[in-house]
């Protein structure tokens, strides 16, 4: 334990913040690598970002939300190879450069194929190092995790074990070489999801979303998508609620196309997510025990404080769940697990007899 605290301390700098700097290894990309899905007569695309040295390093595959790209959420993926982290992400069927466009009727309709996308990439590992042999020895197959963001981020819950359960039938879409998975801006209840869809979940989750995080298509409010968090298992599930955050985290998609609710460039809230990203996928794809104390402290409550940032505080916006504010501050940690089936008895209790709306897929 002492040995864990020691190195916790060393990673947690004297500001609180969690390996913000530009990670130790240079970082190589593959703009465009194509795989081909005979089964579902597909081609898919690929980004690939890759960290120098011997592997293998731990894989994250990243889903873009609707109408985005695979060229899209650099910032963050950079971010996490310099880290020691291989990131994959494809461009999904509504993908703005296969021709997806908002608006498009068809757009939210091809949401099954979005994780069997994520499962053929985990099948894929050797004919991705044939096409690419800068990777070879670099995938390792046995550490993998999934992140997402909006539509992404529904995604990669169903991967990571959450059903979609239409007319009363349940269906699993959990690919189980998946050791945790992040998201970014998720959906709660709606056509495809109820508050039992979360039952499932069977891997470490962090939920991250803000006071501004609203949905365009659908009109529902930003605590709608903290319900992934709300309706979990019990157990290494972690929110991380920024007060101010729009839903293109400050300029964190790095899309130069915005909308009404992407919200002004915010450095600080990039940094937010870049923090919570890789201190969460160290603990649970990494195993590394150092990270799992970080998200269990309130180190994002001290970075926040310091400088022209603004203040970060963990508050109840209902009695049993942390948040994170950029006003004022309180002792708990920026980070906090769900240990208590009776938050999720109560939030049941809250909203027992609502009928889920459409918009399970919302972006």
């Amino acid at each position: 334990m002492r040995l864990t605290l020691i190195l916790a301390a060393l990673l947690l700098q004297d500001d609180g913040s969690y390996k913000l700097k530009d990670g130790p290894r240079k970082v190589g990309t593959i703009e465009n690598l194509v795989l081909r899905d005979d089964a579902r007569k597909k081609d898919l695309q690929l980004r690939i970002n890759y960290p120098d040295g011997d592997g293998p390093f731990p894989v994250i595959v990243f889903s873009h939300g609707a109408h985005g790209a695979k060229k899209n959420y650099q910032p963050l993926t950079t971010h996490l190879a310099g880290h020691g982290y291989v990131t994959i992400q494809p461009n999904h069927s509504d993908s703005y450069e296969l021709g997806g466009r908002p608006g498009d009727a068809d757009s939210f309709t091809d949401w099954e194929n979005r994780p069997k996308d994520i499962s053929f990439i985990l099948d894929s590992f050797d004919a991705i190092v044939e096409k690419a042999p800068a990777l070879k020895g670099k995938l390792d197959a046995k550490r993998i995790g999934v992140g997402g963001h909006s539509f992404g981020a529904h995604t990669a819950q169903l991967i990571g074990g959450v059903q979609t359960i239409v007319r009363g039938t349940a269906t699993s879409h959990r690919d189980k070489r998946v050791l945790a998975v992040l998201l970014l801006s998720p959906q709660g209840r709606g056509d495809l999801l109820t508050d039992k869809s979360w039952e499932t979940l069977a891997v470490p989750a962090l939920v991250m979303s803000g006071t501004k995080d609203e949905s365009a298509r659908t009109g529902k409010k930003p605590e709608w998508r903290r319900e992934a968090y709300d309706f979990a298992p019990a157990g290494d599930k972690y929110l991380v609620w920024v007060d101010g955050l729009f839903h293109n985290y400050g300029g964190l998609t790095g899309a130069k196309a915005r909308t009404a609710d992407s919200g002004p460039d915010n450095k600080d809230h990039v940094d937010y997510a870049k923090m919570t990203a890789v201190a969460f996928f160290d603990a649970y794809v990494k195993g590394e025990k150092e990270a799992k104390t970080y998200l269990a402290g309130d180190g994002l409550t001290t970075y926040s404080k310091k400088g022209d940032r603004g203040e970060a505080e963990v508050r109840p916006a209902v009695p049993w769940s942390p948040l994170v504010s950029s006003r004022r501050s309180t002792p708990e940690g920026a980070f906090s697990p769900v240990r208590r089936e009776a938050r999720r008895r109560r939030m049941r209790r809250r909203t027992h007899g609502e009928s889920p709306d459409v918009g399970g897929m919302s972006p």
